[in-house]
């Protein structure tokens, strides 16, 4: 039994006068917590009226009170506009990124995939000139499979590759190497440090952040900024 109106359950949709009178006040406060260029000029204009002719607002009070709207309107509309040139940095730069997806980058590490198009290839990098230069690549139980001979090199940067051809005319399986290099100079033996090219398989963009991981080919992900080079 319904004892009184406010028992009665009404249909999906309906609601009832009390409820869209609280939902209409509600907005209603809402819209006018803030004071916006309208209203404030309204202020102004009706404060000018009204004010003391024996002591009339100072030019320099008056002019503060517009300045101080002025700024507050500027940096609202500055923000938006920033706001919206940002969105448009990291679309543009979202963007660019996926356009890594099938290019070789150069990433500090030891480890690389030898590919069948593309082969296996690096960078060692030389603190001093060398008479002999030496990269070594062995597989995943540590047996070195080839060595690429570089004979003598100046200080610097040097490129390596290994099309994966054995020293006795087999194809290589495919997959990860680890790459290691020997250099003998003046002083004796070093190990200079060695920089592998992956080919970008994918890209992912870490929510809530602006940092950007990158997939390798057959190696996991890297940071984007771990990139030193980018080819074709």
């Amino acid at each position: 039994m319904i004892d009184s109106i406010s028992d009665f359950t009404l249909p999906p949709g309906i609601k009832r006068f009390e409820d869209v009178k609280k939902e209409e006040q509600s907005k209603e406060i809402k819209r006018t917590s803030t004071l916006g260029q309208a209203e404030f000029l309204k202020l102004m204009t009706t404060q000018l009226q009204y004010q003391d002719p024996l002591k009339p607002m100072e030019n320099g009070e008056f002019l503060g009170q517009m300045a101080q709207f002025s700024t507050v309107t500027g940096i609202t509309e500055m923000s938006s506009a920033l706001s919206k040139i940002t969105e448009g940095f990291d679309t543009q730069r979202k963007m660019q990124t996926v356009g890594l997806i099938g290019k070789d980058v150069l990433v500090n590490d030891t480890n690389a995939e030898l590919t069948e198009n593309k082969g296996l290839g690096g960078i060692i990098d030389l603190e001093t000139a060398a008479n002999q230069v030496q990269v070594q690549i062995a597989d995943g139980t540590g047996n070195v499979v080839h060595v690429v001979e570089m004979g003598q090199q100046y200080s610097g940067p040097h490129s390596f590759h290994w099309d994966g051809v054995l020293e006795n005319g087999e194809q290589a399986e495919l997959g990860n190497y680890a790459i290691s290099a020997v250099a003998l100079n003046n002083s004796g033996t070093v190990q200079p440090k060695v920089k592998v090219y992956g080919q970008v398989a994918g890209v992912r963009f870490v929510k809530d952040s602006s940092e950007v991981m990158v997939e390798l080919s057959g190696r996991g992900e890297i940071a984007l900024n771990d990139i030193e080079r980018i080819s074709n």
